[in-house]
């Protein structure tokens, strides 16, 4: 008998505490939610946006002015920057 009143005390003081928690602010101090925090809108990265306008460029001059294929390097750097585009596509598609 006394081992049950000792397991519901721990339950009920489980719970309460858990009331408790839930029920308090923030630790922050802020009173709610307001939207995202201030900056450039999502999908709008103009120094992003720059850079693989930038790498295109690089790319393009690879493949279409530059004749010597300097020993696999010159397929190396098209690859490096084809894959450069995949990572900032991601990035561009983060807020």
């Amino acid at each position: 008998m006394v081992k049950g009143l000792w397991f519901a005390g721990g339950v009920i003081f489980g719970v309460f505490l858990t009331c408790a928690v839930c029920m308090q602010r923030p630790a922050y101090g802020g009173t709610g939610y307001y939207g995202p925090p201030p900056g450039p809108p999502p999908g709008s990265h103009p120094a992003i946006s720059q850079a693989m306008n930038e790498l295109q460029h690089a790319r393009y001059v690879l493949r279409a002015e530059v004749a010597n294929d300097y020993r696999g390097h010159k397929a190396n750097a098209i690859g490096f920057i084809d894959n450069a585009l995949i990572e900032l596509q991601a990035c561009m598609s983060m807020p």
